[in-house]
Formats: C-alpha cells, structure tokens, sequence
C-alpha cells in the first residue's frame, strides 16, 4: 500500500523549517527529502509530516494550513543583549510567552474570584516624573531604607521575594518546556512583563548572569511601575528605556547613599561607595549593552566618562 502523503503550503512549510532551527545540513540528515518538498517536486508522507511537526514544536494540524498562523507576539519590548528591536522570536521563546500567558490569565481569574487586587505598584509614575523618586517609592512600597542597597546575598531572590510580596508574579527559567535540550538564548532575550488589567507577571531568562538577572529583575519592576509592558514605536521605546534605566539603578542603589563628596579614583574605592554587587551589575549590564557607558560612569559615581573608560576599561574583543 502506498504511504500516505500530505499537501504542506510553501509558506507553511518555510515557516515550519525555520522554527526547527536546524542547519541546512542538519536538516538534510533529518529531512533527506526536504529540498524535494520546498521545490514542490514531492510531498512529504504522513509520518515525515509528522516529524516535521514534532521538531518544529508545532500540532500536526498547523501544516495542514493554508499560511502560518498562531506566533503573534503581543508584547514588543524584550530586555536583549544589545536593546535590539526583536522582529522574529524563536520557538522557545515564543512558547515560554504563551505559557506565561495562560498562567497570567488563570492567575487573573482566580484572583478575581478570591478578591486579590492587581499590584498597587502598577501604573503608579509616568515618564514626564523623576524615575529616581519613583524608584524611591517603590522602595518605600516594598519597605525598604532609603540609605542601602537590597539587603541580603543573594539579591536576586530577595528581589524577587519583595517583588511577589507585592502582588506581581514572578518566574525564572533557562529551558522551554522543561527540556534541557531547548536553552533559553540570553542573545535573544533577557526579560519580559505581561500585564492584564493590571495584574503582571515578569518572566526572567536564568541562563544570564546573576548580575545582569538583578538589573533585568529591576528593570522589569519599571515597567511595571510605568504600566509599559509593551512598547508601539522606537520613538517611545527608547524614552521608556532611558527612564527605566535610570529607575532600575537608583532603585538598586539609592543616589544618596553613595559619597557625594568624593569620586571614585579605583575599583576598590567604586565598590566602597556603591556596593561590590552593584557596581558588578552596573559594569555588567555595561559590558553587554544594556546600560550606556555615560550612564553607568553616572551611576558609579564616577567623576567623568574617561575616568570611568580609565577606571572600568571594557574587554578586547
């Protein structure tokens, strides 16, 4: 009996080879009859269809379609490596969003019908205020003294315990789906927030540094605050990151607690004046991009840009 065979539209099967992620030779391994079916010369039979689907991380049912559909993203601002707009995410992370979703929407539901208020953090400044005296809010929210950095050493989980203590949800991993072999990639993505009716939830990508966890742990806590967890167009984008860049390092370190009267001249004097966690996590999120140089020479407290080049120089590539 001949195999049955399944009709695959071009546009659905170019969608479906590229969520593989797979190399052009590893394809060929997989799917040695792959260029056939992308020429339109044969058609791949049902299990073939099926393995396509399953290393695609799709239902089956989604390549009987006439063009692909089911990856629309909702949220557009995503704290990557070097701030870079994300026109395609990939499978992994596109299913950790979806996740974070439906968890988000039960979450909602639930919390309706027990009577939990969304977070009173939420929506509580605006861009036109000082992100520093936000940033000083929250910490008075939170219950935090206004002269010191967040206590305790590991300062990602009490961020993250303060955080849930204030109504908004918090998840970490570096895998999708549970599996090992489907890493989160820090290239893509650090963070995002999702928000509906103004309860949030912040996702964080554990497969980056402890540092840079905190920064984007704070960062996401400023959009929540700003009620941002998405942004429309570039122009805004990059006014809503400025501010959320300013509010996360004052939130992490409150400017009155480093010594106004003196400016570093040495690593040792940075990290006496604003904390060894926190000058790691300013030069961290430097080095990756996240935070502009000037301003993590402004946050450091030291006296200029080229102290700061001099002080702190970047790796050679």
């Amino acid at each position: 009996m001949a195999p049955v065979r399944v009709t695959i539209q071009p546009a659905v099967l170019a969608w479906a080879v590229s969520r593989t992620g797979l190399s052009q030779s590893a394809l060929l391994k997989q799917f040695p009859k792959i260029q056939e079916w992308e020429a339109g010369e044969e058609r791949p039979t049902l299990k073939q269809a099926k393995g396509l689907a399953k290393k695609a991380h799709i239902p089956f049912g989604r390549l009987l379609l006439d063009v692909p559909t089911g990856d629309e993203v909702e949220v557009a601002d995503f704290r990557t490596v070097r701030n870079e707009q994300l026109d395609t995410v990939s499978p992994e992370l596109q299913e950790v969003m979806f996740a974070s979703q439906t968890r988000l929407d039960w979450y909602v539901e639930y919390a309706r019908d027990i009577g939990i208020d969304p977070p009173e953090l939420f929506h509580t400044a605006k861009i036109s205020e000082s992100a520093a005296v936000a940033a000083s809010s929250v910490r008075d929210v939170l219950r935090l003294t206004q002269e010191t950095p967040l206590p305790g050493r590991d300062k990602v989980r009490e961020l993250v315990s303060l955080m849930e203590d204030a109504g908004i949800l918090v998840a970490r991993n570096s895998i999708a789906e549970n599996s090992t072999r489907r890493a989160l990639n820090v290239e893509e993505f650090r963070g995002f927030t999702l928000e509906e009716d103004g309860y949030c939830l912040v996702f964080i990508n554990t497969r980056d540094t402890k540092t840079a966890q905190l920064f984007s742990l704070a960062l996401e806590l400023a959009h929540v605050v700003l009620g941002k967890p998405g942004i429309s167009d570039h122009s805004e984008r990059l006014e809503t990151e400025q501010w959320c860049n300013q509010f996360a390092a004052a939130f992490l370190c409150p400017g009155h607690s480093l010594r106004e009267n003196s400016c570093p001249t040495s690593e040792n004097s940075v990290t006496s004046c604003v904390g060894e966690r926190f000058f790691e996590t300013v030069l961290s999120a430097a080095r990756s991009g996240v935070l502009p140089e000037k301003q993590a020479a402004r946050f450091l407290g030291v006296s200029s840009y080229a102290s700061y080049k001099e002080l702190v120089p970047l790796p050679v590539q």
